[in-house]
């Protein structure tokens, strides 16, 4: 077994992302983000782009684009995918697609309610991964902490203001019975860096991500995997700008196609999947394989928006206090559902706008 410093290097790669980011930013992205190429005389042209992905290539929020490139679902809606751009989630994400360069993105929800609070131009189209079943906390094996209740009086870190982790956090506080005022919550910036601060005693938790976490498990010592305390909540939602909206909105429905294409083949080959984002994150293909077959059976990725889950996220929010009272989420305005087919679309008035 690995130990947790040298596995650190795998979920850096996370924060490796933030760097990749800011160099597409300011390389001019924006001919290959919305520029078409042919791929020869008498064939299909297509719309060649470069996206953003949360916590690309380790988190799986990865596996719907790793399989749709590799198995040509994307290619079959005319669409070839440059580059993914990581980022350490919470509003990193959103600001690559808001400069224009990257067309879509696959973001926390919480951070994209932010953004859109915030006064960002941006757009829901559709739904990513629906479930943390992902996301685990942890302590040091030596601690004298074995449940969540044995948090009260410690530090716990997530990653960012704006992230999964921060409002699921609230969740997982409220489930157990906690006062979240009797921790001291601190941001980390990232995967990584929190379990280093958690490796130096600095913090008493920090988050893992599957299947990171099943790779390094036995380094320490499992305090909460959210799924089990949160059942429903939309970790992330794939945006645009209004602008590709109106200029290309086939792009965005043939996008969201082949999305889907490649969910329903990963729940059919949830094994196959597993070794094709083993190869992409460069993790044990063993761990990856597993983790992605019991995210299968949770239904952890799909185009449609369930209301409970994404009601939760605003209920993690206000608990948060990263959604103020009088911050009305005009849900109409945000949301776009005329690229998914009728039954994955919802009834906006059944959400929480925070009046």
């Amino acid at each position: 077994m690995m130990s947790w410093k040298k596995t650190l290097k795998f979920s850096k790669v996370a924060a490796l992302g933030l760097s990749l980011l800011l160099i597409a930013s300011g390389c001019g992205a924006k001919e290959s983000a919305a520029g078409t190429t042919s791929k020869g005389k008498g064939e299909k042209k297509l719309d060649e782009i470069s996206i953003t992905v949360t916590h690309y290539p380790t988190g799986l929020y990865a596996v719907p684009y790793d399989v749709g490139m590799e198995k040509g679902f994307f290619e079959e809606e005319g669409i070839k995918i440059n580059k993914i751009v990581g980022s350490n989630g919470g509003g990193t994400t959103v600001r690559n697609v808001l400069s224009g360069d990257l067309p879509f993105g696959d973001v926390s929800a919480s951070a994209v309610l932010q953004s859109y609070l915030a006064g960002a131009p941006l757009k829901i189209v559709s739904g990513g991964v629906q479930s943390v079943g992902d996301v685990v906390f942890v302590t040091r094996k030596d601690a004298k902490i074995d449940k969540v209740e044995d948090m009260v009086g410690k530090k716990w870190s997530f990653t960012n203001p704006g992230s999964v982790s921060e409002t699921t956090s609230q969740l997982v506080f409220k489930a157990a019975g906690i006062d979240p005022k009797s921790l001291k919550l601190v941001a980390s910036g990232g995967v990584s860096e929190g379990l280093t601060l958690l490796g130096a005693g600095d913090v008493d938790s920090a988050l893992m991500l599957e299947p990171a976490y099943s790779v390094q498990k036995d380094d320490w010592k499992t305090l909460v995997r959210v799924s089990d305390l949160v059942p429903k909540y939309q970790q992330s939602l794939l945006i645009t700008s209004p602008q590709l909206i109106k200029e290309n909105p086939g792009l965005v429905k043939r996008f969201i196609a082949a999305y889907q294409k490649s969910v329903e083949w990963t729940y059919a080959n949830p094994e196959e999947a597993g070794k094709i984002f083993a190869k992409s994150a460069e993790i044990d293909e063993k761990a990856s394989v597993a983790a992605i077959i019991n995210l299968t059976k949770a239904k952890h990725w799909g185009s449609k928006i369930e209301v409970d889950a994404i009601n939760n996220v605003v209920k993690g929010m206000q608990m948060a206090n990263t959604l103020k009272k009088g911050q009305e989420i005009v849900w109409d305005e945000v949301l776009d559902m005329r690229f998914l087919p009728k039954d994955q679309r919802l009834d906006p008035s059944q959400l929480d706008s925070n009046k």
